[in-house]
């Protein structure tokens, strides 16, 4: 950088820049140089100054693709595959392929992430090496909502463990790479890089098909390209950090490179619950609801008539935001406390907007926790007390 300065500083000078034009001395020993002279000096130090600034930029260049590589060492032994088995007429048969990144190790217990999807109605379990060596799995636990599980094998192997990142602190743009086993083993290990684009994505899932909205599943958006079988494989950041599980992508004719990783906090909230249980016992409001924006455009499109025989929310006025109650589950959080017609204004003094905000809250809260809710009721607004319970079967 200091030779790029240098030479910067001669090409003013030999531009004739008005900054040296008080240095008579530096001005008096050019003169003595014929126009031919001064020219070829210039070409060669300008010629300097480029070759100075292609060598700076191909060394930055360096720098980041080796952070990369070392990133890809460093956890590339620690992305396994995962396989599947199913009893097919009494034999087990490899039904599907994916991936798993180890996270802990006990003693000669190594832990493994991975998709819910992957491990979906098993029979048998194994992690795939790159050498391609089967070795048994059992599972530990399992969350369809969030697409995690967790499975283990014994080894006395030596595996790297990969070190947990921060998804709270992700900036869209940072490196994203991804580590996986995109078609099965023939692929095993692949990796690919982009960036993240975007944050807190949600996505509506409905598991069973029956057309309600099971899940809104909150993720990470990256353009490193991923396929099946990169399903439960690490995303990492260019420190070598995993900050998400890849677990989907958009497949349509006119998308490119749209792809999804569940966060890595979310990923450590889920496994200590599947360590500890087996499954993730989660909290619920016991209501069912609306968000008061849907409730403003359902009533606007029944009054237009495009909703024939709808039926017209009645709000306060000045009330835009927020969960209108519709009904309260029997033997509930909600029982004997809250009423149909509340608005639910805040969770825990957290504002609730739209109703994914409160599911939300909810579900980043657990058993027997004590909330506090701000509703508007009968024209004026209360804080209410409850303890919630376990979310009904």
């Amino acid at each position: 950088m200091k030779k790029i300065l240098f030479v910067i500083v001669i090409a003013f000078m030999l531009s004739g820049c008005e900054f040296f034009a008080g240095l008579t001395t530096t001005t008096r020993d050019y003169a003595q140089l014929d126009e031919e002279d001064l020219e070829n000096i210039k070409n060669q130090v300008m010629n300097e100054l480029r070759q100075e600034i292609q060598n700076e930029y191909a060394q930055q260049l360096t720098d980041v693709e080796n952070m990369v590589i070392d990133a890809v060492r460093a956890n590339a032994d620690a992305v396994l595959g995962v396989s599947n088995f199913a009893n097919m007429s009494g034999v087990l048969r490899e039904s599907s392929r994916g991936s798993g990144v180890i996270y802990k190790k006990v003693e000669n217990d190594y832990y493994v992430i991975t998709n819910e999807h992957v491990v979906e109605g098993y029979d048998a379990l194994s992690v795939v090496l790159a050498d391609g060596t089967y070795m048994d799995a059992e599972l530990v636990g399992a969350d369809k909502m969030t697409d995690l599980a967790v499975i283990k094998f014994n080894s006395t192997l030596s595996f790297p463990v990969v070190q947990f990142g921060d998804s709270d602190e992700l900036i869209p743009g940072q490196f994203a790479i991804a580590i996986g086993n995109p078609l099965g083993y023939d692929y095993y290990g692949s990796v690919t890089s982009g960036i993240v684009s975007g944050l807190s994505r949600n996505l509506n899932i409905d598991y069973d098909d029956d057309g309600v909205i099971d899940w809104v599943a909150t993720l990470v958006q990256h353009d490193a390209a991923i396929s099946p079988g990169n399903s439960g494989g690490g995303l990492f950041d260019i420190t070598g950090k995993l900050i998400g599980i890849n677990n989907m992508k958009i497949v349509e004719n006119t998308v490119s490179n749209i792809g999804f990783a569940i966060p890595i906090n979310t990923v450590k909230f889920v496994v200590e619950q599947l360590e500890l249980e087996g499954e993730v016992r989660r909290p619920s409001l016991g209501i069912t609801g609306i968000g008061v924006e849907d409730v403003i455009e359902n009533n606007e499109s029944i009054r237009a008539g495009l909703i024939p025989g709808g039926e017209i929310i009645e709000l306060p006025n000045g009330i835009t935001e927020g969960v209108y109650v519709s009904t309260i589950v029997d033997n509930s959080s909600s029982t004997d406390i809250l009423q149909p017609g509340d608005i639910i204004l805040k969770f825990n003094e957290i504002d609730i907007i739209v109703f994914e905000d409160l599911r939300s809250e909810i579900n980043h809260s657990t058993i027997g926790d004590e909330v506090t809710l701000t509703v508007y009721r009968d024209g004026e607004t209360i804080e209410i007390t409850m303890v919630l319970k376990q979310r009904p079967e």
